[in-house]
């Protein structure tokens, strides 16, 4: 992993009472900032251990010592700031991370599998970090639980058991040169059968970075590079002697070939058993995993394309990508925000210059100046247009880290619950905004959570239905125009419609004479206080979870939908916008006012007066190429006097997922580039609201949120 940022030289900030260091807001957020990168880089290696463990491939040990080397990073940057409970975690998992890569624990040791908890219990001190006192006890507490469970792990007999190195044929000098991670690689590597071979090379001192690399390139295409020391032969003037001590999965005699074109020799140490005479296969080519390790490209989680790859090039491709970690640059949120406010007003200043140079090539005295202007005008909207891009480039983060928490969540759900499931991504580089990333965590969580605890069967209940004995939890992700789709799908027992509406009569959310469609009940699961599952468990089944990720998706401008069959599964679709910071909208009038409409949730518009309005107990509709269209009238959604006539004005055609809606307005008067800020006081809790926006002439402008009305017509369709 990239090495943390060196700091500035100066004094420690000095300890609190609490055991956290003063440190001033900048080094707080610095501390917090550089804490997360190293824990999520963490997160990542420990989703490709597990994958490892627990398939039939070798543990690589890069990938162990990557991950120590990172817990020693945070508990030294923990010590700076005084954080002893995030430093002892840190060291303990540092001191298992050692065991693991020094061959004292099995990679399969049930030990291994805590690393989840702590990474996941330091993340918490982390975000505490500048948190209540009380918040800051609990995790310390939680901190403290973890400790006792690992120590109590620990305690267990491990299993490892170590070849020993006596039939390898090595002066016992080298041996004693060896340091103690060394020696265990070799051990592993014996115990594996692998020829391990001595390569002897003379270089020029002038040239001799460039000849180990040449030397080190051509074994490592072919094995491990256990160690490699200067060589006690004479070299003569002006040369030096090197010996690299080499596992290799190739004959030794097809080895020393390669060696030969890069100037190097070597001496077989230790046969091994029978090696194949061809490169080691690519890992993506190895056998399948077992359910419950699998995740697919498209997530992010093959080893094969990642930096734990053991196979010919893998150490490139892991010095690149140490490159453009070392070549990235972090940015506060907030700093970016500030600059897409600026780009959001250099916008709306030049639709008011779009205005002017209009009136001056409209007027014969300046229209010479107008047409000028218009060059300079062209240009600076090109200019514009490629700043508010790039802009928002930097803003986009992929699923794909969002997915490595679900595969925690899921891993520690096998643990609680005692049930397997096979999960499974795709599209993991699907990106969104970082803002809408960080809000999304917790309704994907509980999405998935319901379905590994209320969809999927018993292995006995799915041999009954002539199932797989394992579940499958499917995490789908895409992009459809300006909006992204997450698609959560199961195969498990599906909803019961019939359940699901006599619950909901007796709870009240719905009365007995009402005639709902199957997908207006399925609805129903949104609604406060209803849950599918008679049993209350620890995980879920109180009925305060489907409503609150409505509501936490709506704050975000996406919208939730569900789609069941009994007994063979459920499926459900998020869709969310792709950013909220900046985004073209279209500009309505009602009774002179004006409004903002997202334009990527707007499907087409459309002149009233050129359609026969249908009404029906209060209901408005229109028929849009044979498909009815429920209408809303924004001016009596707000509740706005004096607005145009009944039968006049525009149908503004919203779409969100499969669901439309017809919004009235009285006129079209465009689109604009806005940027969404939030609006604070009472005028924030009225529904179909967003935010504000400012359009050229610097007044403010209500922004529609789409999601929120679409989502009422819904309801009030199905209440209708």
């Amino acid at each position: 992993m990239a090495a943390p940022r060196n700091r500035k030289p100066g004094r420690k900030p000095e300890a609190t009472p609490g055991g956290r260091r003063a440190a001033s807001g900048k080094d707080g957020r610095e501390f917090v900032a550089e804490a997360e990168e190293i824990l999520e880089l963490m997160c990542t290696d420990l989703c490709l251990l597990h994958e490892q463990r627990h398939g039939e491939r070798e543990i690589d040990p890069d990938l162990v010592h990557r991950l120590f080397r990172s817990a020693h990073t945070l508990k030294g940057l923990a010590g700076l700031f005084g954080l002893d409970a995030l430093r002892h975690l840190a060291h303990r998992l540092e001191d298992v991370l050692d065991a693991l890569r020094l061959g004292r624990i099995d990679g399969r040791s049930p030990v291994v599998g805590l690393l989840d908890e702590g990474v996941s219990t330091m993340l918490a001190l982390v975000s505490g970090f500048e948190g209540e006192d009380a918040t800051r006890d609990a995790v310390v507490a939680r901190a403290e639980n973890f400790l006792a469970e690992l120590e109590r792990a620990l305690a267990e007999p491990t299993g490892a058991s170590p070849d020993g190195l006596a039939a390898v044929a090595l002066d016992p000098s080298i041996v004693r040169a060896l340091t103690e991670y060394e020696e265990h690689r070799l051990r592993e590597n014996v115990g594996r059968g692998r020829p391990i071979v001595l390569v002897d090379a003379t270089f020029e001192l002038t040239s001799f970075e460039e000849g180990l690399a040449e030397i080190s390139g051509a074994v490592r295409e072919s094995g491990e590079i256990i160690s490699t020391l200067p060589s006690a032969a004479a070299a003569g003037d002006g040369k030096i002697c090197f010996s690299l001590l080499v596992a290799t999965d190739l004959e030794p005699s097809l080895l020393a070939r390669r060696l030969d074109r890069a100037n190097g020799s070597l001496s077989i140490v230790h046969p091994g058993r029978p090696a194949r005479a061809t490169r080691p296969a690519d890992p993506a080519q190895s056998p399948a995993e077992p359910a419950g390790a699998h995740a697919s490209a498209g997530g992010g989680f093959d080893a094969s394309s990642s930096g734990a790859a053991t196979g010919p090039g893998a150490e490139d491709r892991r010095i690149e990508s140490l490159r453009s970690i070392s070549g990235s640059v972090r940015v506060d949120i907030a700093k970016l925000d500030l600059l897409m406010n600026l780009v959001g007003e250099m916008a709306s200043q030049r639709t008011a210059l779009t205005g002017i140079v209009m009136q001056l090539s409209a007027d014969p005295r300046t229209a010479r100046i107008g047409t000028e202007l218009a060059k300079i005008h062209k240009l600076l909207d090109r200019r514009l247009k490629a700043l508010q891009a790039g802009v928002l480039d930097v803003r986009m983060v992929p699923l794909r880290q969002v997915f490595e928490k679900l595969s925690r969540v899921v891993r520690r759900l096998r643990i609680d619950l005692e049930k397997d499931a096979q999960l499974e991504f795709t599209g993991g580089d699907t990106e969104l905004d970082k803002l809408i990333v960080e809000q999304l965590v917790d309704p994907l969580v509980h999405v998935v959570r319901n379905a590994f605890d209320h969809a999927l069967e018993s292995p006995e209940a799915r041999a009954v239905a002539g199932k797989p004995s394992i579940g499958r939890i499917r995490v789908a992700a895409f992009q459809r125009g300006n909006h992204v789709v997450i698609e959560v799908e199961d195969d498990g027992r599906g909803m019961d419609v019939e359940s699901i509406h006599r619950k909901a009569i007796e709870r009240g959310i719905v009365s007995a004479d009402e005639a709902l469609s199957e997908r207006d009940v399925l609805g129903l699961v949104f609604e406060a206080g209803l849950s599918t599952r008679d049993e209350v468990s620890q995980t879920s089944g109180r009925g305060v979870g489907m409503d609150v990720v409505r509501s936490n998706l709506a704050a975000l401008g996406g919208l939730v939908e569900v789609h069941s069959r009994k007994g063979l599964g459920t499926t459900i679709t998020i869709t969310l916008p792709i950013t909220l910071a900046i985004i073209q909208a279209l500009i309505v009038r009602v009774a002179g006012e004006r409004y903002a409409i997202p334009l990527s949730s707007v499907k087409e518009t459309l002149r009233l007066e050129d359609h026969r309005v249908l009404r029906s107990e209060a209901r408005e509709l229109i028929s849009l190429r044979g498909t009815p269209l429920l209408l809303r009238r924004l001016a009596d959604e707000f509740e706005i006097a004096d607005a145009g006539a009944a039968e006049r004005g525009f149908v503004v055609v919203l779409g969100m997922g499969e669901q439309r809606l017809g919004l009235v307005v009285d006129a079209l008067d465009g689109q604009q580039d806005v940027v969404i800020k939030p609006i604070q006081g009472p005028v924030r809790q009225i529904r179909g609201i967003a935010g504000a926006t400012e359009l050229g002439d610097r007044i403010a402008t209500l922004v529609i949120d789409v999601s929120a009305l679409v989502a009422e017509s819904s309801r009030r369709r199905e209440a209708a």
